[in-house]
């Protein structure tokens, strides 16, 4: 213990009294210009003004119409393709059981995007997708639609797995939409 206090007290007395550290060798930067220089950055930071009249740049991302009302712990993921996609989750079972289908959630994903869809009720559901251009906000509708596709088998979400669903056809894919 005694040794440990002694060391301690000739690192402080160094430190307080400019004894410094050990030598060591010095870099050729040092060599050549003391050791207190300040070296010069060898990249300094580019300095861009920024340009007038152009709008900044604002990543588009999805919008929800139609929050889940009743939530759960699933997780879906939505990629677009090309297309602005609007993409409408329903009851399988009421769809099946009483010819409606009422919307579950209703989302837009502008195009080249991916919606994470977090805390949603474990189910089966129909999927309904509709891509477009130029969406009208007060309709939630697109003004040019080009398609709709509805899903042939149902949207199991049950487990603690992420499914990732494609508004566009990807080989060897296993989930298949159909236009209508």
């Amino acid at each position: 213990m005694l040794v440990s206090v002694v060391i301690a007290a000739v690192f402080l007395f160094r430190k307080l009294g400019g004894g410094g550290s050990p030598a060591r060798e010095q870099r050729p930067w040092e060599q050549a210009h003391g050791p207190s220089a300040a070296r010069p950055d060898a990249h300094p930071p580019a300095h861009f003004p920024p340009r007038q009249g152009e709008p900044e740049y604002e990543r588009p991302t999805p919008e929800m119409i139609v929050p889940p009302t009743v939530g759960g712990h699933q997780h879906l993921v939505i990629d677009t393709g090309a297309e602005d996609t609007k993409c409408t989750l329903s009851s399988y079972s009421d769809r099946v059981a009483l010819g409606r289908a009422d919307p579950y959630l209703v989302i837009r994903i502008p195009a080249s995007t991916r919606a994470q869809l977090y805390d949603l009720r474990a189910g089966t559901y129909d999927i309904l997708i509709e891509t477009g251009q130029d969406w009208d906000r007060e309709s939630n509708t697109f003004r040019m639609p080009r398609s709709q596709r509805r899903s042939m088998q149902p949207l199991r979400l049950f487990g603690p797995h992420t499914l990732i669903l494609t508004t566009y056809p990807v080989q060897n894919g296993d989930f298949f939409l159909t236009d209508i």
